[in-house]
């Protein structure tokens, strides 16, 4: 996720990277098993531009990216439902976003970001780009799923392939907490969907690939907010629909950045009007919210699912603090930022956290072993 400071805390952060931890080490061992004899990403695609191309160079050089790409490809493949299965695989071969086909013209995409403006989900003269970045009128991908990176410069996976590592982490804590709550409360009995949980956590940030360009300077387009979050989660709402998801898995989607629940269902609320929006359906006619006497609620009582998506978005806990502590150490060794890049892309901040804890000479050492 982009980090909101006012996202109601549900449950103590300590605690839950102590029980996320423990509850991802049996499926991460699986699949990191998997991946050990892991093959070559794919070619990198024509007509990138050069920052883009930069980044998919280097995520294919590093055997971290592509170990985490063989597995998150056999977790998806673990998908049960044979449509979801192949809609989630081929939305990570190919996250082409669909939702701006409807928008052809330049003309079709401000009035659209002028509805936005009506509506209250982007500031009045928000910049038609941060709908639709460079890229979105050919088609076609604006980068792979497995070189974009996870986050804004300096936050959380902000390098090439740190989508991939974060979506990877994400859609495994979905399942083991969609396993944990089947055992606890419903006696092993399969209640919760993990399809739906793990289809949810990788769809859910799809659209980093569209909002999180790399410059040639190995800088990143900025994000624009939309309904008061960072635009990649109403747009991937957005792609969702656009792909012929139903409003029960949009609206598990849309509850990454808050849990419908505890004042903070209004958030969901505008997210899924936005993401309607956008796709250019009406979020009442569609199913997603209903119309009250004060305004708009959710049309029907969120799912469990809704709230493992949430549960399992928390990866940036921990990854924002670790990129803050250890890039400094990296910058005094080489500033560049495509060097920062190669190095997180080959080891990852946690990695490199890990070592710093053990002094700053371990640290350094071990970004020149990335470097290499």
């Amino acid at each position: 996720m982009c980090v909101e400071h006012t996202r109601a805390a549900l449950l103590s952060r300590t605690s839950f990277l102590a029980a996320a931890g423990a509850a991802a080490a049996p499926l991460l061992a699986g699949a990191n098993a998997r991946a050990a004899t892991a093959p070559a990403l794919p070619a990198v695609p024509p007509g990138l531009s050069q920052g883009n191309r930069h980044a998919a160079q280097i995520a294919r050089e590093s055997p971290f990216i592509r170990n985490q790409y063989a597995a998150v490809h056999a977790l998806a493949g673990s998908i049960s439902d044979a449509r979801l299965r192949a809609n989630v695989l081929d939305l990570l071969e190919n996250p082409a976003p669909k939702y701006a086909r409807k928008y052809p013209t330049a003309e079709s995409r401000t009035a659209l970001r002028d509805a936005l403006v009506r509506e209250g989900f982007v500031n009045a003269g928000a910049p038609v780009s941060g709908i639709f970045p460079p890229g979105t009128e050919s088609g076609g991908i604006v980068q792979p799923f497995w070189s974009a990176p996870g986050s804004a410069l300096d936050s959380h996976h902000s390098y090439p392939g740190g989508l991939l590592v974060h979506e990877f982490f994400n859609s495994s804590m979905a399942a083991n907490f969609e396993r944990t709550y089947d055992a606890i409360y419903f006696g092993g009995r399969a209640t919760v969907s993990r399809d739906v949980v793990i289809a949810a956590a990788l769809y859910h940030d799809i659209m980093k690939t569209v909002v999180f360009q790399f410059n040639a300077d190995g800088t990143l387009l900025p994000e624009l907010d939309i309904a008061a979050t960072g635009g990649h989660h109403c747009l991937s709402g957005a792609e969702a629909i656009a792909r012929g998801y139903d409003a029960r898995f949009v609206t598990v989607l849309l509850s990454a950045h808050a849990a419908p629940s505890l004042g903070d269902e209004a958030k969901v609320v505008s997210w899924c009007r936005a993401a309607a929006l956008i796709a250019g359906v009406d979020p009442v006619e569609f199913g997603l919210v209903k119309k009250t006497a004060d305004g708009y609620a959710l049309a029907a009582l969120p799912s469990i699912e809704s709230f493992v998506n949430y549960l399992s978005d928390h990866d940036f806990v921990l990854t924002i603090p670790a990129v803050r502590a250890v890039v400094p150490a990296i910058a005094k060794i080489n500033s560049d930022l495509w060097f920062r890049h190669r190095v997180l892309s080959h080891t990852s901040a946690i990695a490199l956290y890990e070592e710093l804890l053990q002094g700053e000479a371990r640290l350094v050492r071990a970004v020149h072993t990335a470097a290499e």
